[in-house]
């Protein structure tokens, strides 16, 4: 008996978490659970590890680090309140003047007395008191720009073969990477690698170029890997770091030192040791294996199920969009986080090389802060923009019941977002594509006459005259031109029928809609 009770107890559960996820709100609401929880996570990580951080990294005072980070969250909130109040039709007219700010300071980076060095690298532009890195807000730009130029190309009806998907999108994502492998930072560019597949896969390229395009990028990346001797030490020692464990494996053994001391509740939040000299840059790279040490596996799994609540918010809000520029950048931030976050996880637990790319939202950096609290403002945005929470949000304006913390927050009343549809222009393949079909003469179609019933002489010509049309010419309409219509197309109505209904590139299906299908 107590089985079957638990066993309709968890249908009913099913059931329940079914009508929630059926909420107009709930995107909203599931996407700001996991940003806030990660943010929440990121002001721990910052407290604990502020005075590792002045002993060992920074060398300021004890809470320096932490009056920081708080200082760039005092100016991510009001980012955050603009982001969420943004209407997708303003993301996508900001797209190419917030590239064209990105690639200006991307070139100021590398210019003498514009741009900072650190540890040689020169990715940072100081601004007064603030170090700014424009290659974070670069990810953000490019993200939109290449949404929208796909978005633009799917309304007017030109995606219908690879080449006009990759072109210029390609050539500009290999444009923004150059810069930023000038700086040099292979981290980055596997996020803008990240950005471009999501892109590339939502849009719905053909497997066999999506698979071509993988394989070009991960020969790309080996090849930067082993041009440059600390990469390839780093790939060298990947497999056994533990042979290496005084030089190029130090920092793979002492992250697994911290996390395996954690156990499964931790030792304490601000008890860890390790990240007081061991642990190498324990407040942004490492700040996973703080995590472990400090909180446990519990924490650890916590932090994991953010993530993965906040990819999977982010594919939802794509799925139950209708506006293709939404769905692109949507899946595309998503995906993108989602796979800074597995990389980073992934080199912190020797399952991958180590890269030095921060764990988004926890990592300790102002301008990582900045931007993903506004990547977050996006996202909540797009969601208060689905078609279902737009219609619920209008009734409850009509009705005056408007939650508060949206009238506290005036956030004011979404509007439905329509995709634009244009008139597809002619293209080049069209030639290939079957004519259509030459009409026929009128006599020959008696049935598009209005109906004279009624009248004298209202029957139909070959009834008045005892013989049809091509009785009385002897000879057919095919007869007549000499050519039949697969003759003079040089295909079978069939294969006419089966290549115009053929689109070889388009976005992916949403629900139950299905807005394009993968070519051959």
């Amino acid at each position: 008996m107590a089985a079957l009770r638990e066993r309709f107890g968890g249908v009913r559960m099913l059931r329940a978490s079914g009508r929630y996820l059926e909420a107009p709100f709930a995107s909203v609401q599931l996407m700001t659970v996991a940003g806030v929880g990660l943010l929440f996570f990121g002001l721990l990580m910052s407290a604990s590890t502020t005075i590792s951080a002045s002993l060992h990294t920074t060398g300021a005072a004890m809470w320096t680090q932490l009056v920081r980070e708080v200082e760039f969250l005092a100016l991510s909130v009001p980012l955050f309140w603009v982001a969420v109040r943004m209407s997708p039709p303003v993301y996508r007219r900001m797209a190419y003047p917030f590239l064209g700010l990105a690639v200006i300071a991307m070139v100021g980076v590398l210019l003498p007395g514009i741009g900072a060095s650190i540890n040689g690298a020169h990715r940072w532009i100081q601004l007064g008191p603030l170090t700014v890195q424009p290659s974070e807000f670069a990810k953000l730009a490019i993200l939109l720009w290449g949404a929208d130029l796909l978005a633009r190309k799917q309304s007017l009806g030109t995606l219908t073969s690879a080449r006009h998907v990759l072109v210029p999108l390609v050539p500009g994502f290999v444009g923004m990477i150059t810069l930023v492998m000038l700086e040099p930072d292979l981290g980055t560019t596997l996020c803008f690698a990240l950005v471009l597949l999501a892109l590339l896969w939502m849009v719905g390229l053909p497997l066999r170029y999506f698979l071509a395009m993988l394989a070009v990028m991960a020969a790309a990346m080996t090849l930067l890997a082993v041009t440059e001797p600390y990469r390839l030490q780093r790939l060298t020692t990947f497999m056994h770091p533990f042979a290496h464990k005084q030089d190029a494996g130090f920092h793979t053994v002492q992250g697994l030192y911290a996390l395996s001391s954690g156990g499964f509740f931790g030792v304490g939040l601000g008890q860890g040791t390790s990240k007081y000299g061991w642990v190498p840059n324990a407040n942004t790279d490492y700040v996973f294996a703080v995590v472990g040490e400090e909180l446990g596996l519990l924490g650890a799994l916590v932090v994991l199920g953010l993530f993965a609540l906040f990819t999977y918010a982010g594919i939802r809000i794509a799925l139950r969009s209708t506006d293709p520029f939404v769905r692109l950048v949507s899946s595309g931030a998503a995906i993108w986080i989602a796979g800074q976050a597995l990389i980073n996880v992934g080199y912190v637990t020797a399952l991958l090389p180590v890269t030095g790319i921060p764990l988004p939202f926890i990592s300790n950096g102002g301008t990582s802060l900045v931007l993903t609290c506004g990547v977050l403002g996006m996202l909540i945005s797009f969601a208060r923009h689905e078609p279902a929470a737009v219609r619920a949000a209008q009734r409850a304006a009509a009705k005056g019941t408007t939650a508060r913390w949206v009238r506290w927050l005036r956030l004011g009343c979404p509007r439905m977002v329509r995709p634009s549809v244009r008139k597809s222009r002619p293209l080049k393949t069209a030639a290939l594509q079957s004519r259509p079909a030459r009409p026929e003469s009128r006599r020959t179609r008696p049935e598009s006459r209005p109906s004279r019933q009624g009248r004298p002489g209202s029957e139909p010509v070959a009834a008045q005259t005892g013989r049809s049309p091509a009785a009385r010419t002897g000879r057919s309409p095919a007869a007549r031109t000499g050519r039949s219509p697969a003759a003079r197309t040089g295909r079978s109505p069939a294969a006419q029928r089966s290549r115009a209904g053929r689109s070889d590139v388009g976005l992916r299906p949403t629900g139950t809609e299905s807005i394009g299908r993968r070519g051959r």
